[in-house]
């Protein structure tokens, strides 16, 4: 959960810059600049100090990745749907609706 969030805040943060190879380099430096500062990690932890960082920065080098068309056509055809569902419980409580004035003579057929 927490490398998704800091996936999306790079990528906000190389949409914001403009420049998604800028952006991994200033990551890449703040990793390295905290990795060489004074830790009271015992030294057989510097493996769990590396995090994922080296992928963030791969992620940002690497093409982005387009939304596929296919979503955009399921996303398209689940709004008719459930526009389709509406229409058709609307005019189920009306038939509904008519059919009880119906049946207490309140209305003719």
């Amino acid at each position: 959960m927490r490398f998704a969030a800091e996936r999306a805040a790079d990528e906000a943060a190389a949409t914001a810059v403009g420049d998604r190879r800028l952006t991994a380099r200033a990551i890449a430096r703040a990793a390295l600049a905290t990795h060489a500062s004074r830790s009271t990690r015992p030294d057989f932890a510097a493996a769990a100090a590396t995090g994922p960082v080296p992928h963030r920065v791969a992620a940002l080098l690497a093409p982005r990745a387009q939304r596929p068309r296919a979503a955009s056509g399921v996303a398209l055809l689940l709004a008719v749907c459930t526009a389709f569902s509406a229409c058709a419980a609307t005019t189920g409580v009306i038939t509904f609706h008519h059919e009880v004035e119906v049946a207490q003579g309140e209305e003719p057929r």
